[in-house]
């Protein structure tokens, strides 16, 4: 897997990597992270995955599944 660039944000650490024709966005908190393929066809240059990546809407999205996963993660721990 060949590491391109990290993304500024200040809740989460954003990666792009690109490995087997993909280009995989990764998001981390310190306990948690979410990753998604694409494929290197669905765009033009690396610049549009780095505009995707940075969208607000999408990021939004990012930020609410992590809200989710740390609920559910909470809500095993408390038994």
């Amino acid at each position: 897997m060949h590491f391109i660039k990290e993304i500024a944000h200040e809740s989460m650490r954003i990666s792009l990597f690109e490995w087997n024709s993909k280009y995989i966005l990764k998001f981390e908190t310190p306990e948690l992270e979410q990753s998604f393929k694409f494929s290197i066809m669905d765009f033009s240059d690396q610049k549009e995955i780095e505009e995707l990546a940075t969208s607000s809407s999408f990021q939004e999205t990012i930020i609410q599944n992590f809200k989710n996963m740390y609920e559910a993660m909470s809500q095993n721990l408390d038994h």
